[in-house]
């Protein structure tokens, strides 16, 4: 993975008085806080709580962002795969759950099914610059299977499907608990997946200032097993935060220090992400516009705030308003990808996805991939060394010469030119010859070949037999219950 962290876009000052800020507001405003075990532990620990609304003193706040690590490391069942976040290093999760999915016949959307997760997952682990991955673990509905146990089995087929990190659920308590047993069978053992984190979670603060309790349920337990939370903030410019970027920026501040305050305090030492999915509000429709500059720029001033703080960062990235892989899907999700991994955010979220967020395409996730390894390639930059500076081959070439044929040009044109795997860059002519695909249609191509021919590291019997218990456990208690 590459270090951002070149683009900076507010200064030094304006991030101490965002964070100064942001304490202000958690002393005197204070968040809403609905779940008891953890209003009792925040009282405890020195924080002013009234019933549900919680304030929290300065010296909290900075001994849980001392607390917090400033790195930490997610593994997945692969040998020696491993997702280390810290600083400035950017990795990308695409999204794989979402309510709808695009259909590339008929261009419109049809609502998400297992085998649709299954084939997601597939493709995102054939695809190198996918690190973390969303899964069906996090979607509350997948077509025709009731929801109490999606969690259950999206997890089990993504694990299926993929050897790298998968992501779980902490809607719930004992949907918690699930994904994470699950992710304790896949790692060996409890013991073994708290050594050796191989599963993580999303919290979402609800702006402005509001925890959920079935949120707090679930993350207890994640906080319990030591395993990494996101904890990301979506505030709405307009809506449910200032129409302001720095108003904005300051509420989610606080919200992600509120949030990590708490995990901090249930257990220290908590490995967490500080995100931002925030957007503005598109006034004339009343849609979030994830796609547009303003998230870029949230990402970019978040990313800086977050290595102030030493504290990884997650962020949003290659989103679109457009319902179709077309020009505007295409620029708002190269601009919004590229402005996060250059002030390096640590995870950049949501390749893959179009329509608000809404809709998954299995061709976009393809496509992205696309776009995150050219944005890979602006990360390393320009290299400046004795081979690199080529004086001797310019020397040896010399005036109307050519370099086609010299071993300097063989060396080093993989390292220096990024080749794309969708992207056609052959004439007009040779590419009408090869059927005048246009890059959907190529992703198209692309990912019935990774479904045909990529192998997919198999789970271990023992685990895939205890994993299904689980499935089979979570089902009988949903039938005792109804």
């Amino acid at each position: 993975m590459e270090k951002g962290g070149q683009l900076k876009i507010i200064s030094e000052d304006q991030i101490v008085d965002t964070y100064l800020a942001s304490q202000n507001i958690l002393q005197n405003v204070g968040v809403t806080i609905p779940e008891q075990i953890v209003l009792k532990e925040l009282k405890a620990a020195g924080c002013l709580v009234q019933n549900t609304r919680v304030r929290i003193p300065p010296h909290i706040i900075e001994e849980a962002v001392r607390s917090a690590p400033g790195r930490f490391t997610l593994y997945g069942r692969r040998p020696n795969y491993k997702v280390e976040l810290e600083g400035r290093r950017v990795c990308f999760q695409p999204m794989i759950g979402r309510l709808n999915t695009l259909d590339s016949k008929t261009k419109g959307k049809r609502r998400t099914n297992l085998e649709d997760v299954a084939k997601m997952v597939k493709v995102c682990d054939a695809l190198p610059h996918y690190h973390l991955l969303h899964s069906g673990a996090i979607m509350p509905h997948i077509e025709g299977i009731p929801d109490e146990i999606a969690h259950v089995l999206g997890y089990y087929t993504s694990v299926k499907n993929s050897s790298k990190v998968i992501k779980g659920t902490c809607r719930g308590g004992q949907k918690a608990i699930d994904c994470l047993s699950m992710a304790s069978i896949v790692a060996g053992s409890e013991e073994e997946l708290k050594k050796n984190p191989g599963i993580y979670t999303t919290y979402n603060v609800i702006s402005p200032l509001e925890h959920g309790r079935e949120m707090l349920e679930g993350l207890r337990e994640y906080v319990a097993y030591g395993q990494p939370v996101d904890i990301t903030a979506e505030p709405q410019m307009g809506a449910t935060s200032p129409v302001t970027l720095a108003g904005t920026l300051i509420q989610q501040t606080a919200e992600l220090l509120s949030g990590v305050v708490i995990t901090q305090v249930l257990r220290q030492g908590t490995p967490v992400f500080i995100g931002t999915c925030g957007a503005a509000l598109d006034m004339r429709h009343g849609t979030i516009s994830l796609g547009g500059i303003e998230a870029a720029l949230l990402n970019t001033a978040h990313a800086q705030i977050a290595q102030y703080l030493q504290i990884p960062s997650r962020g949003t990235g290659s989103n679109t308003e457009s319902k179709i892989l077309d020009f505007q899907a295409g620029y708002e999700k190269a601009i919004t990808l590229l402005l996060p991994a250059l002030a390096g955010i640590n995870m950049i979220f949501y390749p893959g996805t179009l329509d608000h967020a809404e809709t998954i395409s299995i061709e976009s996730l393809v496509m992205d991939h696309d776009v995150c390894s050219m944005v890979v390639r602006a990360l390393q930059g320009i290299s400046f060394t004795e081979k690199t500076t080529a004086l001797e081959i310019i020397a040896k070439v010399g005036p109307g010469g050519h370099y086609l044929k010299e071993r300097h040009t063989i060396d080093f044109m993989q390292s220096e030119l990024l080749t794309p795997k969708i992207a056609d860059r052959r004439r007009r002519e040779d590419w009408e010859t090869a059927g005048g695909k246009d890059m959907a249609q190529a992703a198209e191509q692309e990912v019935e070949k990774i479904l045909s021919e990529h192998q997919v590291l198999p789970l271990e019997a023992k685990a895939d037999e205890e994993l299904l218990r689980v499935i089979e456990k979570t089902k009988k208690r949903l039938s005792s219950a109804g």
